[in-house]
């Protein structure tokens, strides 16, 4: 008989235990707000915008190791100085944003750049950030690319800390082939645009 009550007390202890795992998670489950469809419409366009698509397709054959040979003027009428940099490209944040690593000389001078660039499928254009060890300040680019994704625009503007004043500054991505493009850029300080620099790139 104390053998048979005994058992029958493990039994049922063992029953509360295996239970109560399950009471609280169903008490806590039921603490948690439920998702009205009109929160799950807005959780799904934001996921939505969240997802990699076309554009970020057009900025994938970019990802790689890259040679430049640069040339650049300072002014419309001026000889252009000519350097070797080397442009690491690399996907981040899972394939939303490209991370440009720049590193060259300029006179004689180390040159280190870093750019963020991706596609804000919300506003529909391109967008990057730029930032070097020759300057204090951040660029912000916005642009547009051609429908097959080999051209790409983007315009900035940035102080001009010679003369006051704001300049212009647009740049152009031309994708030639799969191990070949260039990237031209164009300044204006308020009296016409010029070319300010070229970097033709060969893949590494």
């Amino acid at each position: 008989m104390e053998v048979t009550r005994i058992t029958k007390y493990y039994a049922v202890l063992a029953i509360v235990l295996l239970l109560t795992p399950a009471a609280i998670y169903a008490q806590e489950k039921s603490d948690q707000p439920v998702m009205t469809l009109e929160m799950e419409a807005e959780m799904e366009a934001w996921m939505s915008l969240a997802q990699p698509g076309l554009h970020h397709e057009h900025l994938a054959p970019f990802v790689g190791s890259w040679k430049g040979e640069a040339k650049m003027w300072m002014g419309p009428d001026t000889p252009p100085m000519t350097e070797n940099s080397v442009a690491d490209v690399s996907w981040i944040m899972g394939g939303r944003f490209l991370k440009w690593k720049h590193t060259g000389n300029f006179s004689g001078m180390p040159f280190r750049g870093l750019a963020i660039e991706g596609y804000n499928n919300g506003e529909k254009r391109y967008e990057s950030v730029w930032v070097d060890n020759f300057g204090t300040l951040i660029l912000n680019y916005t642009g547009s690319c051609s429908d097959d994704g080999k051209f790409r625009e983007m315009t900035t503007q940035f102080v001009d800390a010679v003369a006051g004043g704001t300049i212009d500054y647009r740049s152009e991505y031309t994708w030639i082939d799969d191990n070949h493009f260039t990237f031209t850029a164009y300044m204006d300080k308020g009296d016409g645009e010029f070319k300010n620099m070229v970097i033709t790139y060969e893949r590494q």
